[in-house]
């Protein structure tokens, strides 16, 4: 299990260039990566998108490459002669008209127009530099992993104990089931006796014993407390499995939430009532510790 958030550098040369890359990741549902890099290499960022979507599955990264030139290359330089005749053609008349005939240099026809001229960034050969942009790639990711990792075993740790905490209190709200029936009966018994002593009647036991059985029936938890401790061993699964886990576990704990709600609202019991409520903080904590898990 690993968490959302983390940070990943990895710096690789060559002979010909030096390439950094750092990644800085946070909680996010889905995955979104944001690349950030010199505009000469964009042919490779593709590339780099897909071999991050290989290792990481959710979060909002953000990427960062610098590639440093050891060997730079020569830029690619264009001359339009035809542009470049016309404007010394145009100065040449200007001298014989104006100059007498003072002779047309390049410095002069540069201090009007650089039109003819152009010069534009080396063509990059994406094959030969790729190598250099995997390894830095790979070290990169080889520290966020590492990193996520430690983080989400932190995180496992926590919510295990937490599970553990789950089910000492499921139980305990499991044991006070005939607690709640006999004191309910207890209760009944007593306003039906006060009721026919004013009436001189004698009790029907069949008809006492008719409506605890119904009050039992609205009363009984016992599949929510089933299916609670059923959904705590599938937490302890998922935490010990490999690979992303935070959009089982968020779809777990809203089940969760919705079995302890169905026992408050049946038990109508104060120790119960207490329970539910630290069931309920206990599992909003672990929601919000599986917001930054993958």
């Amino acid at each position: 299990m690993r968490s959302m958030t983390g940070f990943g550098a990895g710096t690789y040369s060559n002979e010909s260039i030096s390439v950094t890359i750092e990644m800085r990741a946070v909680n996010q549902r889905f995955l979104e990566l944001n690349i950030r890099m010199p505009h000469a290499y964009l042919a490779l960022e593709d590339t780099l998108r897909q071999q991050i979507k290989k290792v990481l599955h959710r979060g909002k990264v953000d990427v960062f490459v610098t590639v440093r030139e050891i060997a730079p290359q020569a830029p690619v330089v264009s001359v339009n002669y035809a542009a470049l005749t016309a404007c010394k053609e145009a100065l040449d008349t200007v001298q014989d008209k104006l100059f007498n005939g003072e002779k047309t240099t390049l410095p002069m026809i540069m201090g009007l127009t650089k039109d003819w001229f152009s010069q534009e960034p080396p063509q990059i050969d994406t094959d030969a530099v790729w190598p250099a942009f995997d390894q830095a790639l790979s070290l990169s990711l080889q520290e966020m992993t590492a990193m996520r990792q430690r983080e989400g075993d932190n995180i496992s740790r926590d919510l295990l104990q937490r599970a553990d905490t789950m089910t000492t209190m499921i139980d305990a709200i499991a044991s006070r089931k005939e607690d709640i029936l006999s004191r309910y009966q207890e209760r009944l018994e007593k306003r039906i006796l006060s009721l026919l002593e004013k009436n001189e009647k004698v009790p029907d036991e069949d008809r006492l014993l008719q409506e605890v059985a119904v009050y039992a029936d609205k009363v009984d938890f016992t599949e929510e407390v089933v299916r609670f401790r059923s959904h705590v061993v599938q937490l302890k699964g998922f935490l010990q499995q490999e690979g992303d886990i935070g959009r089982k576990l968020d779809f777990l704990i809203q089940e969760m939430n919705r079995e302890v709600n169905t026992i408050g609202s049946k038990a109508g019991d104060t120790d119960v009532t207490a329970y539910v409520l630290q069931l309920k903080n206990e599992i909003e904590k672990i929601r919000e510790q599986i917001q930054n898990i993958e």
